[in-house]
């Protein structure tokens, strides 16, 4: 007779052989779920096979994490120069992606080589107050060798100073007039002045100006700010210029043959922004304020602009301080200021000296200058916004406008190529072209500008509000404003009465562009916009351009350039 302890035994081994019968079913009739595979099983394919046991698998085995993009090719004329350090808290920059070859060549030209290399813009003057605003450098590397990665960290933010894509301004044909404050009535009137002078060839005294713009600082005996407003701005004196003035092709619904005006830049009283700055800085402008003596220093008719760039410093001595400021605007004038005030008494008029200075908008380049400005910009700028194409990646925060703006920043890793006209709001560089369109394309005009003759490969485009028709629907582009590359030459555009530096020019001579973009939600991708079917909003096409060549400044500074030709003095 079995012993109890064999029966235990005997026991045991059913119940074990039983577990490992139910495991052995288990792992047998278990499958993968059909949501995790990409096998159909009314397809009629057999089954794939099954994943190898984990415990087969060597962990290190496994890939590694794919290399970056290799950087853009090195330009045999380059001599690469000493980095600049990044501003602090800024992630480090990835690589830049591949430029793609084109044939016929197998590898993309080199920027143009000089007989003798360009040296770096001179270093600003030391400053102990306010940094340079919005003007970061691209970082540069030690030694010769390829070009380093793009420097991601320059990419513009959301700050009050720089534009923005979702930025939203209010319609310029939507006014208020049963709310017109009094000086825009006078300067209303003073427009009618001027137009019924003009036209009945009569002289009109200008009006005597309001309580609240009159004020005469000689015959002021106060030694302080008071309250008194700047001189009225007399709008009736204001010049004419390339950017308010064309006659139309055809019929236009919307402008007349002497009045086309586009939305963009904004509108100056005088001759350029910067000539509109200077009447409050000229002597017998009353500051209501000693705003000079601010955090941040900034005249107050700067205050919330995105139309400008602006570099600032200050130095003391004693109890004597001097606050120093450059500013381009997007008209691409320049202007530049000095305030000396006392420490101690900052709203004594008697102790504050102001100083100002400006360089007037530039004008229209002849073809030679603008051919020079393509071979030296645009080839680089286009394989730039090309190198993004297929990867996925964004250029910058992945708005339309980094595309550009981080284009023309590319060239600082250059010391022998000189410094690009910066993106300044929705300026690119030299304005070649722009135009508009309303009511379906019933009506359409534009303004060619400068002596080129044709679009090139690498100018930049911006829209804002466009409607273009295109077969079974269209394209929106801009909300409210859209910015893009042209990667593409466009023929010869026929330049008819023309009028000094500019000529008519409907969009749609301009044919089709095709154009490097990317918005948010969109990687870079490659488009063709056919001009014939603008139906509704506005274009401009910028050249970019050297500062030096167009403004005659290497670089903006706190202080005017000695000796410029064409600097006026407040």
């Amino acid at each position: 007779m079995p012993s109890f302890a064999d029966l235990k035994a005997k026991a045991t081994s059913v119940a074990n052989s039983g577990v490992d019968k139910a495991r052995t079913m288990k792992e047998r009739n278990t499958s993968v779920p059909m949501k995790k595979t990409n096998w159909d099983p009314y397809s009629g394919q057999p089954a794939p096979p099954p994943p190898p046991p984990r415990s087969i698998v060597n962990q290190r085995t496994k890939p590694g994490e794919q290399p970056g993009f290799l950087p853009p090719p090195s330009r045999t004329a380059s001599n690469a120069s000493s980095g600049r350090g990044t501003p602090s808290g800024d992630s480090s920059p990835g690589p830049a992606p591949p430029l793609p070859s084109r044939a016929p060549s197998s590898t993309p030209p080199a920027l143009p080589q000089r007989s003798s290399p360009l040296g770096a813009a001179p270093p600003p003057p030391s400053r102990t107050g306010v940094a340079v605003a919005r003007n970061a450098t691209v970082p540069r590397p030690a030694a010769a060798g390829p070009p380093p990665p793009i420097a991601r960290s320059t990419r513009p933010d959301l700050a009050a100073l720089e534009p923005s894509t979702t930025d939203t301004k209010k319609d310029p044909e939507a006014i208020d007039w049963t709310n017109l404050s009094q000086e825009d009535k006078e300067v209303f009137f003073s427009w009618l002045d001027e137009f019924f002078s003009k036209h009945l060839n009569i002289t009109i005294n200008p009006p005597r100006t309001s309580s609240h713009w009159a004020s005469d600082a000689r015959g002021n005996a106060s030694n302080t700010f008071g309250a008194a407003a700047p001189p009225f701005l007399n709008a009736s004196s204001k010049p004419t210029s390339w950017g308010r003035q064309a006659t139309t092709a055809g019929h236009d619904p919307i402008v007349n043959a002497t009045d086309f005006i586009t939305s963009y830049p904004p509108g100056a009283l005088g001759a350029s922004a910067a000539a509109d700055l200077g009447t409050f800085f000229h002597p017998s402008t009353r500051w209501n304020t000693p705003w000079f003596n601010t955090t941040s220093g900034v005249p107050p008719p700067l205050e919330g602009s995105k139309d400008i760039r602006y570099v600032s410093s200050w130095q003391s001595r004693g109890s004597v301080k001097t606050s120093q400021m450059g500013v381009l605007f997007s008209d691409l004038s320049v202007f530049w200021s000095s305030v000396t005030f006392s420490m101690t008494n900052p709203e004594s008029e008697r102790d504050t000296k102001r100083k100002a200075s400006y360089l007037p908008r530039p004008d229209a380049l002849d073809r030679a200058a603008l051919v020079e400005a393509h071979e030296t910009y645009g080839e680089t700028i286009a394989q730039f916004a090309e190198s993004f194409l297929g990867t996925g990646t964004y250029c910058g925060r992945g708005e339309c406008w980094d595309l550009a703006n981080e284009a023309l920043q590319y060239f600082a890793q250059y010391d022998y190529v000189p410094k690009p006209v910066p993106s300044i709001s929705r300026t690119h560089g030299h304005l070649i072209y722009e135009g508009k369109a309303a009511g379906k394309g019933k009506g359409t005009v534009g303004r060619w500008r400068g002596g080129d003759d044709r679009i090139r490969r690498g100018d930049i485009v911006e829209w804002r509000k466009a409607r273009i028709g295109e077969r079974g629907g269209f394209s929106m582009l801009g909300d409210p404003d859209h910015t893009a590359v042209i990667v593409s030459d466009s023929g010869p555009v026929a330049l008819a009465a023309t009028s000094g530096s500019t000529c008519i020019l409907s969009p749609s001579e301009l044919g089709t562009l095709t154009v490097v973009e990317q918005s948010v939600g969109q990687p870079p991708a490659r488009k063709d916009y056919n001009l014939q079917g603008l139906e509704e909003g506005e274009i401009w096409i910028y050249r970019p351009i050297g500062l030096q060549v167009y403004l005659g400044i290497s670089d903006l500074a706190p202080t005017p350039p000695d000796a410029h030709p064409r600097l006026l003095q407040v």
